[in-house]
């Protein structure tokens, strides 16, 4: 009986040691008094002194998509693209962090994860973890801001978006330049027993000669060289570039290269233009792809670009982050049953090099589109896309080719 009241009483002071440990903050007790608000529709803390903030940024996006006159087969359906959390926070003033994940499809996805210092007193921000590599406007803006529901087919091809890396930025009024190395996404599976991790070197000029609220022009250039990854899935120094036509509902990638084997090394080079006129919004861009492979094969040429327009019907314009080189979201709308824009695209992405003997398919693509903003937080989107694919598209031989059709799909946004 002894015996069984001293277990008793140990598993008692286990569990408040544990208990007591657990709620302990580490660190002293040091404090300052928190606020909180409701800031452009969000949930922010902040501290009354301004040295911690944290807040948080959910999005929920559900889409629905239906084809018409496809060669191939076309899933027509609903899917939710996207379903992220992110936490933000920024410590002690200058150090910033983002956490942020996306579980759509029942599949987590590793999103932003960095760790941010901002030198006191200069322009100059230094930045390590997973984020994306500074290339490509359109990759580099926000899903929750896009004009359309996916990017432009070059956006999707050559950007590589999200990499562990570490980069380093500095702006001023008139612009901003990053420089960065980034390694793998986060999560690749690498036999790092055998082969190295491949890497990008990267930068980024952007320029805003005319830089106010609604009236903003930017011009801008970016250039990586890269070292082909080491992937389970490719053999070494082999590289795929492909791209889906606009659409994510259904998922073929007919424009696909297939295995570009004995790659050296591959250069990305990009040019943006982007201007902001009160309720006018334009954004073009154009890239290319070089791959330089061993055994004297022939170097492979690869291009694409987009522009598109927009206007806002009920007047609102939009924000511009020179700091980034980036748009920012439209504005509060200004009647109270909210906003309405018109958005046109015209986009194309070659990969065919017939010289070089590489046919991943042409695509001239048109999107019109429709977005309603109820508030800051809602958005709901129309697209209506004719696709023009030439006798390459095929998936590397498992699709037809010259498979013209067009789609329509919609989105419903929620951020908070």
């Amino acid at each position: 009986m002894k015996q069984r009241f001293a277990v008793v009483v140990l598993l008692l002071l286990g569990t408040a040691l544990v208990f007591g440990q657990a709620s302990r903050i580490p660190g002293g007790d040091y404090s300052v008094p928190l606020g909180a608000e409701a800031r452009n529709g969000r949930m922010v803390f902040q501290t009354a002194d301004g040295s911690f903030r944290w807040w948080f940024d959910a999005r929920l996006q559900m889409d629905a998509a239906f084809y018409f006159n496809s060669k191939n087969p076309m899933s027509d359906g609903t899917v939710f693209r996207r379903l992220t959390f992110a936490m933000k926070t920024v410590l002690w003033k200058d150090w910033e962090t983002e956490l942020d994940v996306d579980f759509a499809e029942a599949v987590l996805d590793l999103r932003d994860m960095w760790l941010k210092y901002r030198v006191p007193g200069t322009h100059l921000s230094l930045q390590v973890g997973n984020f994306k590599e500074p290339f490509g406007l359109e990759r580099l803006t926000s899903s929750l801001l896009l004009t359309f529901l996916e990017r432009s087919s070059v956006s999707n091809a050559f950007p590589l978006g999200r990499r562990m890396g570490a980069a380093a930025r500095y702006w001023t009024k008139y612009g901003q330049l990053t420089g960065a190395i980034m390694g793998h996404e986060a999560g690749t599976r690498i036999d790092k027993g055998t082969r190295d991790e491949g890497y990008s070197t990267n930068v980024r000029l952007t320029l805003a000669p005319i830089n106010q609220h609604g009236k903003n022009l930017h011009i801008g250039g970016a250039f990586a060289y890269k070292i082909p990854d080491a992937v389970a899935d490719l053999p070494e120094n082999t590289i795929e570039i492909k791209a889906r036509h606009e659409t994510y509902v259904s998922d073929p990638k007919l424009l696909h290269t297939g295995d570009l084997r004995d790659v050296n090394y591959y250069l990305r080079s990009g040019v943006e233009l982007l201007g902001i006129y009160g309720p006018l919004f334009l954004q073009s861009e154009a890239m290319w792809t070089s791959v330089e492979r061993w055994y004297n094969k022939p170097r492979v040429d690869m291009k694409g670009g987009y522009a598109f327009l927009t206007w806002m019907v009920t007047g609102e314009t939009r924000d511009y982050y020179i700091d980034e080189g980036e748009p920012g979201p439209v504005e509060m709308p200004k009647h109270s049953w909210g906003a309405l824009e018109l958005a046109a695209r015209a986009s194309f992405l070659d990969l065919n090099d017939l010289g070089a003997g590489i046919h991943g398919g042409y695509s001239k693509q048109l999107m019109l589109g429709v977005n309603y903003y109820p508030n800051r937080n809602i958005k709901l989107q129309f697209n209506y896309s004719a696709v023009d694919l030439d006798q390459y598209a095929t998936r590397k031989g498992n699709m037809l080719g010259d498979d013209d059709h067009w789609f329509i799909q919609f989105r419903v946004q929620a951020a908070f």
